[in-house]
């Protein structure tokens, strides 16, 4: 009993260090794929099955009929392949291309190997009879990717550079879940519910082509299309709390067949922090012989004298985060093979994107104190809107124990796209369209350990945005037009001790 206290509180002090270090691979939009060796390697078909503490993700009804004590950790290492080939192009009477944006060439998001650790533990306590208990802590929605996809144009300006992440949403949602589990109707039943506490962190950046408020009142010589945008780099760096929980049964049809049933909600996450607005303006060198050093110039003058102007404000955003909900099942073939099937629904439509509500700016010029043109320009909510429909995803896997002492285990999915209708996307979030999955591995059983490697790939639908829009009509674009391809790839390190 001492061994299992200190065996509990050790996985307790390791929870909250592993799971904020958490990128992850992405199911549709943002969602992550899963957690877990077994889960993973049977591609997520695990509701119906949830016999280890990963239940927690999948199926918190699972725990219910786990009879050892155990904790376990697992090490996902992700790489997303995705490739961009810009067409950045204005559509009126000119229809004319972005200067700088890299229109033509073949661009791969800025490469990385994202590590992603979850761990937990379960242990059945003299509780209403007897109840399982565990705590865990995993990363259920992650969106980490970054781009170079623009430079000045030298006739735009040639004294300013922008930062190598011009395009990056860097969002991670960490759940540190209580699960509670049950067993009814004489071991047939089992009943789970997660209780979880969302941390969300937010580091994003952007750039934004905006139009030139003084743009009509320019010198006719100067009324060029290098004059007509103002180019604005946004980061913004906040973090917030939510709470959400799960709800899962599992029901024993007989010794073969397992039915199950799942719910996650997680509840929408205020989002708080600072921001830079980094303004970027053209220069005409006939105003200065050296404009990057006016800060103060008149409001006419601000947007073509060349200055980089940096506001620093606070700023809230609202997260909404889509519930889903999902079912399954799993047959013993044989005392060597399981199947299992899963599918799952989820409700992307009320995800609107992020809306940025400024305040307490910090470093506007002076002109902003005289122009309200300067002021509004300068002070205005930026929003980045996405219009995603709900999606739908089927799962299939199998178990086999080829001996004592080794298992396999594989699996395929089918994942709708949450922009199957719209076909628009963005640098910040890249889902190109359906995914397709295969994955495969193999858990080693050694005394009380499991120690297992997976291994899946997943492509994705091609996708062509073909024209520049405006969802919310703001003034500013909100998707990017271009050729995406995308692909990741998984490897998952896992090990778990029962006690």
């Amino acid at each position: 009993m001492e061994m299992r206290m200190r065996i509990c509180k050790f996985s307790i002090s390791i929870l909250l260090v592993l799971a904020l270090l958490s990128p992850g691979l992405l199911a549709s939009g943002f969602e992550n794929s899963g957690i877990g060796l077994k889960a993973r390697g049977m591609s997520g078909a695990f509701s119906a099955i949830a016999d280890d503490w990963t239940a927690a993700y999948y199926n918190p009804a699972g725990y219910a009929f786990i009879y050892d004590n155990q904790w376990g950790a697992n090490f996902a290492f992700v790489h997303y392949r995705n490739e961009l080939t810009p067409n950045y192009n204005w559509p009126g009477e000119d229809d004319w291309d972005q200067p700088g944006i890299y229109n033509g060439l073949n661009i791969y998001n800025i490469h990385e190997i994202l590590s992603n650790p979850s761990v937990g533990f379960v242990a059945r306590v003299p509780l209403f009879g007897e109840t399982v208990f565990g705590l865990s802590g995993f990363q259920p929605f992650d969106n980490n990717i970054s781009w170079k996809l623009y430079e000045h144009d030298l006739a735009y300006n040639d004294s300013l550079s922008l930062p190598v992440n011009q395009f990056r949403n860097n969002l991670d949602v960490v759940a540190f879940q209580l699960t509670l589990a049950k067993e009814y109707l004489d071991g047939k039943l089992g009943i789970g519910l997660g209780l979880q506490l969302l941390r969300a962190d937010l580091n994003q950046d952007n750039t934004i082509f905006r139009d030139n408020p003084f743009y009509d009142n320019l010198p006719s010589q100067l009324q060029t299309l290098l004059m007509k945008k103002v180019t604005e780099f946004n980061h913004n760096d906040g973090n917030g709390y939510g709470f959400g929980f799960k709800l899962g049964t599992l029901y024993k049809v007989n010794e073969s067949v397992n039915l199950a049933f799942n719910l996650n909600v997680p509840l929408d996450i205020d989002i708080s922090g600072i921001s830079e607005l980094e303004y970027h303006m053209p220069k005409v060198p006939s105003l200065s012989s050296d404009s990057v050093q006016i800060t103060n110039p008149g409001p006419g003058n601000l947007f073509v004298a060349g200055s980089r102007i940096i506001d620093t404000a606070d700023f809230d955003a609202t997260l909404n985060l889509p519930v889903s909900f999902g079912g399954g099942v799993s047959y013993q073939m044989n005392e060597k093979l399981k199947i299992a099937v899963d599918a799952e629904i989820t409700l992307w439509d009320s995800f609107d994107g992020l809306t940025f509500a400024f305040s307490d700016h910090r470093g506007l010029p002076t002109s902003a104190d005289t122009s309200d043109i300067v002021r509004d320009f300068m002070t205005s909510d930026l929003s980045y809107p996405v219009k995603w429909d709900n999606t739908f995803k089927i799962m299939a896997g199998f178990d086999y124990s080829y001996t004592d002492y080794l298992t396999i285990i594989g699996g395929s999915i089918f994942d709708q796209s949450p922009i199957r209708s719209t076909q628009q996307t963005t640098p910040l979030f890249t889902d190109t369209g359906n995914k397709l999955g295969i994955s495969g591995g193999f858990i080693f059983h050694i005394q009380q350990w499991d120690l297992g490697i997976i291994s899946s790939y997943t492509k994705y639908d091609d996708l062509n945005v073909s024209s520049l829009t405006d969802f919310d009509d703001d003034g500013n674009v909100d998707n990017f037009a271009g050729d995406y391809k995308s692909k990741t790839y998984e490897t998952v390190l896992s090990f778990n001790y029962r006690f």
